[in-house]
């Protein structure tokens, strides 16, 4: 649980930051951190971590997408996803957050009509708070499943 309020804490830093000044001071990912190795140093016992679950997107995010958007982006969702693998979501957990931010930030920006022709954004818009609202909605509606299927 205490992992869980250190990822949103930073989350939402990162998001100011992120929407006031488009730049997010690496400290924001280092209390992201903190929260993870809590969440493996105590809570439950896994007895096979996922290893590939945790580096696998991580070195997509790292190497392959954040040619695709901004550095802080990928640091965001590198985080979200060992931290979604760790609380036992798994890679779809990724992949369902993934496709939920991006869904988001196409959803909202065809509203405002700021994707061009190139089907790429007129005016770049910070996206860590998309990335954040997902991952809050990732994780409620995975408790929310695990509640229905225990």
């Amino acid at each position: 649980m205490i992992s869980l309020i250190l990822a949103v804490i930073s989350l939402g830093l990162a998001s100011y930051e992120d929407f006031r000044t488009r730049m997010v001071s690496n400290y924001v990912w280092w209390i992201f951190s903190a929260g993870l190795l809590m969440m493996l140093s105590g809570g439950r016992k896994m007895d096979y971590p996922d290893i590939a679950g945790c580096i696998l997107p991580v070195f997509i995010q790292e190497f392959i997408m954040s040619r695709a958007y901004g550095r802080a982006d990928s640091h965001a969702f590198s985080c979200c996803a060992v931290f979604l693998n760790l609380a036992g979501f798994g890679l779809e957990g990724h992949i369902l957050h993934m496709s939920l931010s991006l869904g988001l930030l196409t959803f909202v920006q065809i509203l405002r009509r700021n994707i061009g022709r190139n089907l790429k954004l007129k005016v770049p818009v910070p996206f860590i708070p998309y990335i954040a609202a997902a991952f809050f909605f990732t994780v409620l509606s995975g408790y929310f499943v695990k509640l229905q299927i225990c």
